[in-house]
């Protein structure tokens, strides 16, 4: 999941500048390290496209082990939420 839309090409080139490519890195995919680092169960799940087409998504975290609860929620939330799917 990133924070922002795609960066331009060469935007994470390692041709940049470290300390300039270390702060692009931190920001491109500000919301999976967390759940990567603890080990922690999370899911991704769209929920709307934005004016250009690009799908807006939302990501949960649950407890070590509670998988079920996210997949449950994903499960609820596509229950409520079909039209994404059938745009």
């Amino acid at each position: 999941m990133l924070g922002h839309t795609t960066p331009k090409l060469g935007h994470l080139s390692p041709n940049v500048a470290f300390d300039t490519l270390f702060d692009r890195h931190t920001r491109y995919a500000n919301f999976t390290p967390l759940a990567n680092l603890t080990g922690a169960p999370a899911i991704s799940l769209a929920m709307a496209l934005t004016p250009e087409n690009l799908p807006v998504s939302v990501q949960l975290m649950g407890r070590h082990g509670d998988d079920r609860t996210l997949l449950e929620i994903a499960f609820g939330l596509d229950a409520d939420n079909p039209w994404f799917y059938l745009q």
